[in-house]
């Protein structure tokens, strides 16, 4: 799925309002176990195989079965044998697509840092000015590669980053824009600019 939309608006005021305030260590991945033992009862560090394990890196392999693991504190992992065989990135991460988890980022050493990356063309979205878009509870946010949660997961949509700006909406809606359904936009709505630290620094004109 393809998600696009173009601003047609114009800037019309700069807001003088920072954006929503977050702590700094807040992570942008999704516990699975809140904290607590796994599900078979273990508390004592060891790995387990979280409830769906398969994992998805090569669309022509398709989902590979016992591909995750999960610590007592709910923590993701890759398991070792598969780690070889990820596409990473210059500065260290890939693309991994769990059934449970949708679109995460991993490191080097196989863990999960980011869990719900946003979808583009039918795969994770990529980083723009360090940040990449996150999807939690149907709601927007941003994460740097470190997994920090930069700007909270509190916009009804979200366009990447370019030039240190992004444009982010509240109340908009997410519509198909082709008889497939095969690629979205976001429409109406109240529309924002925000900078790479979430401070909202004007307001845009809702697409038609």
């Amino acid at each position: 799925m393809r998600i696009a939309i173009f601003v047609v608006g114009v800037l019309l005021a700069t807001a003088a309002s920072a954006g929503p305030q977050h702590p700094a260590a807040q992570s942008a991945t999704q516990p699975t176990g809140a904290g607590n033992p796994t599900a078979n009862g273990r508390s004592d560090g060891a790995n387990v195989n979280p409830p769906d394990a398969s994992c998805l890196f090569d669309i022509e392999r398709g989902e590979l079965p016992g591909c995750l693991h999960e610590n007592a504190s709910g923590e993701l992992f890759v398991a070792p044998q598969f780690l070889k065989e990820l596409n990473f990135d210059s500065r260290g991460l890939a693309a991994v697509h769990s059934q449970t988890q949708g679109w995460m980022y991993v490191t080097r050493e196989g863990k999960v840092v980011i869990t719900g990356v946003a979808v583009m063309d039918n795969w994770a979205d990529s980083f723009h000015n360090g940040l990449v878009r996150f999807v939690r509870n149907g709601k927007y946010g941003f994460a740097n590669r470190k997994g920090r949660v930069v700007i909270p997961s509190v916009y009804d949509g979200a366009m990447n980053f370019e030039k240190g700006l992004a444009s982010v909406c509240k109340r908009c809606v997410n519509k198909c824009s082709d008889p497939e359904c095969e690629h979205h936009l976001f429409s109406e709505g109240e529309w924002f600019q925000i900078d790479t630290k979430g401070n909202v620094v004007g307001r845009l004109h809702p697409p038609d």
